[in-house]
């Protein structure tokens, strides 16, 4: 691996963390109270070299463009709303939010796109301020908060891919 000042300022703001998910069928989801209810993807518009992961002979190499917040403010919304609408929901029915934080301009960016106020992506800072960005167990540890809070429900999970993805999973 060569340096390469942009691939280490991406790599350093990652952090090291583990997570898990034990699911179970309806039933058992039924005794903890939340339950995945639906899922969804999609590939942002224009966005194929935003995010790069390449696996080489010294791991991962990640690439990341700087256009990334600008994608998400523009694009995110005009796909999550008709995808929360096709849940029978709308913006202002969701309880909670665990937004994936891969730094602190994607969290504005979601805020901004989805009209969000500051305080619906608080368990998002705090996780990112305490833990850094841990690439996908993340967003299970801003979930595990929120449970233990008894965050309102339905909880929406939000995170970005390569590509540019947008990966939404809906907890009611």
């Amino acid at each position: 691996m060569q340096w390469d000042p942009k691939k280490f300022v991406g790599n350093s703001i990652f952090a090291d963390g583990a997570g898990a998910v034990v699911g179970g069928a309806a039933p058992a989801a039924a005794e903890i109270g939340w339950r995945v209810a639906a899922s969804g993807s999609c590939l942002l518009p224009d966005s194929a070299d935003a995010m790069r992961w390449t696996i080489g002979d010294h791991g991962f190499e990640m690439e990341l463009s700087p256009r990334v917040p600008d994608l998400i403010r523009q694009h995110l919304r005009p796909w999550f709303e008709p995808w929360l609408g096709r849940q029978g929901l709308a913006l202002a029915d969701i309880g909670c939010w665990a937004v994936h934080p891969g730094g602190p301009r994607i969290l504005t960016a979601v805020e901004e796109s989805l009209g969000l106020g500051p305080e619906a992506l608080g368990v998002s800072r705090e996780v990112l301020a305490e833990y850094g960005n841990m690439s996908s167990p993340t967003v299970l540890f801003i979930l595990e908060r929120l449970r233990e809070r008894q965050a309102p429900r339905p909880c929406v999970m939000l995170g970005f891919g390569p590509g540019l993805m947008a990966e939404a999973a809906l907890f009611v």
